[in-house]
Protein backbone atom coordinates (compact mmCIF):
# COMPACT_ATOMS: atom_id res chain seq x y z
CA UNK A 1 0.00 0.00 0.00
CA UNK A 2 1.23 3.47 -0.96
CA UNK A 3 1.75 6.11 1.41
CA UNK A 4 1.15 9.50 0.92
CA UNK A 5 2.38 11.69 4.07
CA UNK A 6 -0.18 14.75 4.74
CA UNK A 7 0.83 18.19 5.12
CA UNK A 8 1.44 19.60 9.49
CA UNK A 9 1.06 23.25 7.69
CA UNK A 10 -2.05 23.53 10.03
CA UNK A 11 -0.59 22.59 13.67
CA UNK A 12 2.72 25.20 12.43
CA UNK A 13 -0.23 28.13 11.71
CA UNK A 14 -1.67 27.34 14.95
CA UNK A 15 2.10 27.74 16.69
CA UNK A 16 2.56 30.72 14.57
CA UNK A 17 -0.78 32.05 16.44
CA UNK A 18 0.61 31.10 19.72
CA UNK A 19 3.42 33.19 19.63
CA UNK A 20 1.64 36.35 17.92
CA UNK A 21 -1.02 36.00 20.73
CA UNK A 22 1.53 35.42 23.23
CA UNK A 23 3.16 38.34 22.37
CA UNK A 24 0.25 40.28 22.15
CA UNK A 25 0.05 40.19 25.61
CA UNK A 26 3.51 41.62 25.58
CA UNK A 27 2.73 44.51 23.60
CA UNK A 28 -0.58 45.49 24.96
CA UNK A 29 0.73 45.60 28.00
CA UNK A 30 -1.42 42.82 29.71
CA UNK A 31 1.95 40.22 30.45
CA UNK A 32 4.84 41.63 32.75
CA UNK A 33 8.20 40.21 33.55
CA UNK A 34 6.48 38.20 36.07
CA UNK A 35 5.45 35.96 33.28
CA UNK A 36 8.61 35.69 31.06
CA UNK A 37 9.00 31.75 32.07
CA UNK A 38 5.57 30.87 31.16
CA UNK A 39 6.17 32.58 27.63
CA UNK A 40 9.30 30.35 27.25
CA UNK A 41 7.62 27.34 28.05
CA UNK A 42 4.42 28.39 25.29
CA UNK A 43 7.94 29.51 22.50
CA UNK A 44 9.14 25.78 23.69
CA UNK A 45 6.21 24.11 22.83
CA UNK A 46 5.81 25.96 19.64
CA UNK A 47 9.70 25.15 18.64
CA UNK A 48 8.56 21.35 18.67
CA UNK A 49 5.72 21.87 16.46
CA UNK A 50 7.65 24.47 13.90
CA UNK A 51 10.76 21.90 13.71
CA UNK A 52 8.27 18.98 12.54
CA UNK A 53 6.64 21.28 10.30
CA UNK A 54 9.83 22.47 8.61
CA UNK A 55 11.27 18.90 8.31
CA UNK A 56 8.25 17.96 6.55
CA UNK A 57 7.42 20.94 4.32
CA UNK A 58 10.63 20.74 3.00
CA UNK A 59 10.26 17.06 2.62
CA UNK A 60 7.07 17.60 0.51
CA UNK A 61 8.94 20.38 -1.96
CA UNK A 62 7.75 23.05 -0.14
CA UNK A 63 10.57 25.29 -0.82
CA UNK A 64 9.08 29.08 0.73
CA UNK A 65 7.13 27.61 3.87
CA UNK A 66 9.60 24.57 4.68
CA UNK A 67 12.38 27.55 5.09
CA UNK A 68 10.12 30.40 6.80
CA UNK A 69 8.68 27.45 9.20
CA UNK A 70 12.66 26.84 9.67
CA UNK A 71 13.46 30.09 10.45
CA UNK A 72 10.55 30.78 12.61
CA UNK A 73 11.25 27.57 14.65
CA UNK A 74 14.52 28.72 15.45
CA UNK A 75 14.90 32.15 16.16
CA UNK A 76 11.35 33.32 16.87
CA UNK A 77 10.43 30.03 18.71
CA UNK A 78 13.76 28.34 20.25
CA UNK A 79 15.61 31.77 20.60
CA UNK A 80 12.33 33.68 22.01
CA UNK A 81 11.89 30.91 24.80
CA UNK A 82 15.80 31.40 25.22
CA UNK A 83 15.56 35.19 25.23
CA UNK A 84 12.45 35.26 27.56
CA UNK A 85 14.18 32.71 30.35
CA UNK A 86 17.39 35.08 29.98
CA UNK A 87 15.56 37.70 30.96
CA UNK A 88 13.52 36.55 33.83
CA UNK A 89 17.24 35.69 35.52
CA UNK A 90 17.86 38.96 34.89
CA UNK A 91 15.17 40.41 36.69
CA UNK A 92 14.19 38.04 39.60
CA UNK A 93 17.62 36.33 40.02
CA UNK A 94 20.75 37.78 39.17
CA UNK A 95 18.88 41.93 39.73
CA UNK A 96 21.05 42.79 36.95
CA UNK A 97 19.78 45.00 33.89
CA UNK A 98 20.08 43.97 30.48
CA UNK A 99 19.59 45.48 26.86
CA UNK A 100 17.45 44.37 23.63
CA UNK A 101 19.90 46.20 21.19
CA UNK A 102 21.55 42.67 20.10
CA UNK A 103 17.98 41.23 19.94
CA UNK A 104 17.20 44.61 17.66
CA UNK A 105 19.55 43.14 14.92
CA UNK A 106 18.33 40.06 14.88
CA UNK A 107 14.74 40.84 14.94
CA UNK A 108 15.91 43.13 11.80
CA UNK A 109 17.56 40.43 10.08
CA UNK A 110 14.35 38.19 10.43
CA UNK A 111 12.31 40.98 9.44
CA UNK A 112 13.81 42.31 6.32
CA UNK A 113 14.10 38.71 5.46
CA UNK A 114 10.17 38.00 5.81
CA UNK A 115 9.53 40.96 4.10
CA UNK A 116 11.40 40.27 1.33
CA UNK A 117 10.17 36.87 0.69
CA UNK A 118 6.20 38.11 1.15
CA UNK A 119 5.88 38.42 -2.73
CA UNK A 120 6.42 34.78 -3.08
CA UNK A 121 3.52 34.20 -0.66
CA UNK A 122 1.89 36.77 -2.72
CA UNK A 123 2.11 34.66 -5.19
CA UNK A 124 1.68 31.28 -3.91
CA UNK A 125 -0.39 31.27 -1.16
CA UNK A 126 -4.03 31.86 -0.65
CA UNK A 127 -4.48 35.14 -0.31
CA UNK A 128 -5.89 35.04 3.40
CA UNK A 129 -2.53 33.93 5.00
CA UNK A 130 -0.80 36.28 2.86
CA UNK A 131 -2.99 38.77 4.61
CA UNK A 132 -1.24 37.66 7.44
CA UNK A 133 1.74 37.93 6.33
CA UNK A 134 1.41 41.61 5.45
CA UNK A 135 0.47 41.70 9.07
CA UNK A 136 3.18 40.13 10.18
CA UNK A 137 5.43 41.73 8.64
CA UNK A 138 4.48 45.18 10.26
CA UNK A 139 4.31 43.75 13.56
CA UNK A 140 7.77 42.67 13.31
CA UNK A 141 8.97 46.27 12.51
CA UNK A 142 7.33 47.36 15.35
CA UNK A 143 9.25 44.15 17.36
CA UNK A 144 12.67 45.56 15.91
CA UNK A 145 12.04 48.79 17.05
CA UNK A 146 11.10 48.33 20.34
CA UNK A 147 14.09 45.68 20.66
CA UNK A 148 16.23 49.03 19.79
CA UNK A 149 14.24 50.81 22.19
CA UNK A 150 12.52 53.17 19.28
CA UNK A 151 9.20 52.10 19.39
CA UNK A 152 7.13 55.34 21.07
CA UNK A 153 5.38 53.51 23.71
CA UNK A 154 1.78 54.56 22.02
CA UNK A 155 2.33 52.63 19.13
CA UNK A 156 2.93 49.42 20.44
CA UNK A 157 -0.94 48.83 20.57
CA UNK A 158 -0.34 48.96 16.97
CA UNK A 159 2.17 46.06 17.58
CA UNK A 160 -0.34 44.39 19.65
CA UNK A 161 -3.42 44.78 17.16
CA UNK A 162 -0.89 43.63 13.87
CA UNK A 163 -0.30 40.39 15.95
CA UNK A 164 -3.68 39.53 16.88
CA UNK A 165 -4.40 39.94 13.49
CA UNK A 166 -2.14 37.66 12.22
CA UNK A 167 -2.16 35.45 14.51
CA UNK A 168 -6.32 34.80 14.23
CA UNK A 169 -5.60 34.97 10.35
CA UNK A 170 -3.58 32.31 10.88
CA UNK A 171 -5.77 29.95 12.97
CA UNK A 172 -8.55 30.68 10.60
CA UNK A 173 -6.09 29.31 7.42
CA UNK A 174 -5.42 26.59 9.72
CA UNK A 175 -9.10 25.31 10.13
CA UNK A 176 -10.22 26.20 6.60
CA UNK A 177 -7.79 23.16 5.63
CA UNK A 178 -9.09 20.91 8.44
CA UNK A 179 -12.66 21.91 7.76
CA UNK A 180 -12.60 21.96 3.89
CA UNK A 181 -10.38 18.87 3.57
CA UNK A 182 -12.62 16.84 5.90
CA UNK A 183 -15.74 17.64 4.33
CA UNK A 184 -14.57 18.19 0.83
CA UNK A 185 -15.90 21.33 0.17
CA UNK A 186 -15.46 24.81 1.45
CA UNK A 187 -16.81 25.11 4.67
CA UNK A 188 -14.52 28.16 5.15
CA UNK A 189 -13.53 30.40 2.19
CA UNK A 190 -10.13 31.34 1.59
CA UNK A 191 -9.33 35.06 -0.80
CA UNK A 192 -7.35 33.77 -3.58
CA UNK A 193 -3.57 34.90 -4.30
CA UNK A 194 -2.61 38.60 -3.82
CA UNK A 195 -0.73 37.84 -6.92
CA UNK A 196 -2.36 36.59 -9.70
CA UNK A 197 -0.52 33.76 -12.58
CA UNK A 198 -0.64 34.64 -15.89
Amino acid sequence: MEHHGASPGPCGLVAFAVACYTFVGVFSGMVGSESLLLLAAWLAGGFVVQIIVAIKELDHGELLGGNVFGFFQGFFMLTGAISSICKWLCVYVFDVAYSTVVEGFGWGACTIALILWSPAYFKNANGTFSTAIIFTDIALIGVTLNDFGILPAQLKIGVAICLFIAGTLGIYCASATQLNTAFGKTVLPLMKPLIKSK
